[in-house]
């Protein structure tokens, strides 16, 4: 008989691919969100992997567009509906944002695991509210505080997908043997080099515009030199510049950012909190050099590629800092080439590999 998983989660995020992949190896998987059932088809999931909650949800998430720091109606609601909803498993695998679900599951017999994709919630607390930019309330709600460090106490193991999150687990206390460490995968159908591609811009980072990403310090950089630089994504709590060299892009579907990524020598990001960055897999997929910082998956991409002297890490969270990366990283441009610098190793950074990792975790532990 199959092991049967249950994988809660509020939208696609990396939790749809995960239950692709352990559908894929051989596992019973059912998928709980709001994503409706034919965007999971969409994205590879078959379709009796799916348990859509979006007819009951839809309410909610029309309030929660219009006044998102009541997003957390919406959280509470779906948590008892997938309580009530869930079938018995084996194994139950959900975001921190869910307790009463994992918890039903957990006296089921399930064993527990907690999807973290940040810092522990206290660390990012604390990073966070160093942004000058900030209200006088908390920047991380405190019902999300609260969830969170209930959902870490429930769980038997927290899975996260870069060393630093590690570290600031450890830092509050947590056991190294409860924590289980796999690096996001990409889609390598979507992202590669594109040989012939032009490239107008000397830099590029993708994703939300904001302090916690460090763009602070991209727009300081990019002002005290030369340099061009482009952003595609939403802007979030930053001002985008209105300045000849700087370039802004709205978001777009995930399927066209490969253009983008080919318009540009390098990929930063110098975020200052960030569980890995799925963006950094993806530029490194598209062989861009990569600027990033000790607190997101930059570090762990160095440890994998075969060639890391093409991904840099800034020192310190300074302007004066950054600029020296970029300049090193524009310094080893020109001897890139045609050279796939991640070599052998993207092998491991595909949704596969992540999903392989996974399922030997999980049968390790449920051996036990």
């Amino acid at each position: 008989m199959k092991t049967k998983i249950n994988i809660l989660s509020h939208g696609r995020f990396h939790m749809l691919d995960l239950a692709r992949e352990l559908e894929k190896q051989g596992f019973d998987v059912k998928f709980y969100s709001f994503v409706p059932k034919k965007r999971c088809v969409q994205f590879g999931l078959p379709s009796r992997c799916c348990r859509s909650l979006f007819i009951y949800l839809l309410p909610f998430l029309c309030l929660e567009r219009k006044k998102p720091k009541l997003s957390y109606l919406r959280r509470v609601v779906q948590d008892y509906l997938m309580g009530m909803f869930i079938r018995k498993c084996d194994v139950v695998i959900s975001l921190t944002g869910f307790v009463y679900a994992p918890r039903v599951a957990q006296k089921k017999g399930a064993i527990y695991i907690c999807e973290r994709g940040s810092k522990h919630i206290l660390e990012q607390q604390r990073i966070l509210n160093l942004n000058p930019n900030k209200k006088q309330t908390s920047i991380v709600p405190k019902f999300n505080i609260k969830q969170n460090l209930e959902a870490y106490e429930l769980a038997d193991y927290i899975s996260v997908a870069s060393q630093h999150v590690v570290t600031s687990f450890l830092i509050h206390g947590f056991s190294k043997e409860k924590l289980f460490t796999n690096p996001y995968g990409v889609d390598l159908s979507m992202f590669a080099l594109q040989p012939q591609a032009e490239k107008k811009y000397d830099f590029i980072m993708v994703g939300n515009w904001s302090f916690q990403k460090g763009c602070d310090l991209i727009i300081e950089a990019i002002r005290k030199t030369n340099y061009t630089f482009l952003h595609v994504g939403r802007i979030a709590d930053l001002t985008f510049p209105q300045e000849d060299k700087f370039h802004h892009v709205d978001a777009v579907d995930q399927s066209k950012l490969i253009d983008y990524y080919n318009q540009a020598k390098v990929f930063v990001l110098p975020s200052r909190q960030d569980g890995f960055g799925m963006v950094l897999s993806q530029a490194l997929a598209c062989n861009l050099p990569i600027i990033g910082s000790k607190d997101c998956g930059a570090p762990d991409l160095q440890q994998m590629v075969e060639d890391p002297q093409y991904i840099t890490l800034i020192e310190d969270y300074t302007p004066e800092d950054l600029i020296k990366a970029m300049n090193r990283a524009m310094e080893n441009y020109p001897n890139l080439k045609d050279k796939t610098y991640a070599g052998h190793a993207i092998e491991n950074l595909t949704w596969e590999a992540y999903g392989k990792r996974y399922a030997d975790f999980l049968y390790s532990i449920i051996k036990k």
